[in-house]
């Protein structure tokens, strides 16, 4: 059998908003101040980037960390310090100047292939980073550099745990279904989240049904039921889609 380089790691990923409708010389300021805030952020919390396994794409970055790189610090501190990176950016630039980016992450399983992480965790990470709650998030807070999402099992092992200065108030637990990923994705907006209402606004979600009308909604985690997770529409369910 090969040798897969089978091991469990944090993955984390972002991503910048807007950028395939940007003009080509703001794309390549974007990639270059991307990169600087990435560098920038994991420096200042003492992490080795240079240790990463990083896949990137002109506006999007995978990383995979090696194991000894403190997970309760890259959650809390080093995501803090690149919203501060942004924001410091964004200080002096027009609206639609700024950049805005998604973050997601992720703990579980990585396996090496010939063209990436052929793991379903790989898979999980992208999902969470691409999925339409994430993405309404800075639609419906415009003043937000940062939106993060973490995984069930990265927020309760990590956050809820106790493990960061992070307290449970700050996120939000929103439902994800991403393709063929299904679940929960935790949402914080670091340098706005104590600011906020974090239920306040509507995300609205992404499910293509011909049987249910997508509409903005707002939703705390007990109200939704597994009907609605599954992408189906139930007269019991609780809010969430509405039929029409």
């Amino acid at each position: 059998m090969a040798d897969t380089g089978f091991r469990r790691s944090l993955y984390v990923g972002v991503d910048i908003r807007g950028y395939g409708a940007a003009p080509e010389q703001r794309q390549q300021k974007w990639q270059e101040t991307l990169l600087r805030s990435l560098d920038r952020a994991a420096s200042s919390m003492g992490l080795n980037r240079a240790r990463w396994s990083r896949q990137q794409h002109g506006d999007a970055e995978l990383a995979v960390l090696p194991h000894d790189e403190p997970e309760p610090l890259v959650v809390d501190g080093f995501t803090r310090r690149l919203e501060a990176e942004l924001r410091q950016h964004n200080e002096d630039m027009v609206p639609w100047a700024r950049l805005r980016m998604r973050m997601a992450v992720h703990h579980g399983v990585v396996v090496n292939g010939p063209n990436g992480y052929p793991c379903r965790d790989a898979v999980v990470v992208s999902r969470l980073l691409d999925s339409k709650p994430l993405r309404g998030v800075l639609e419906q807070w415009p003043e937000a550099n940062l939106a993060v999402m973490l995984s069930d099992l990265v927020y309760r092992s990590v956050v809820e745990a106790g493990h960061t200065s992070l307290r449970t108030d700050q996120f939000r637990r929103l439902a994800v279904r991403e393709k063929e990923f299904k679940g929960y994705g935790w949402l914080w907006l670091p340098g706005c989240s104590d600011t906020i209402d974090m239920y306040a606004r509507p995300i609205v979600p992404r499910w293509d049904s011909a049987g249910v009308q997508a509409r903005p909604y707002v939703v705390r985690a007990e109200e939704v039921s597994d009907v609605v997770v599954r992408g189906r529409h139930r007269a019991t369910a609780q809010r969430g889609f509405i039929s029409g």
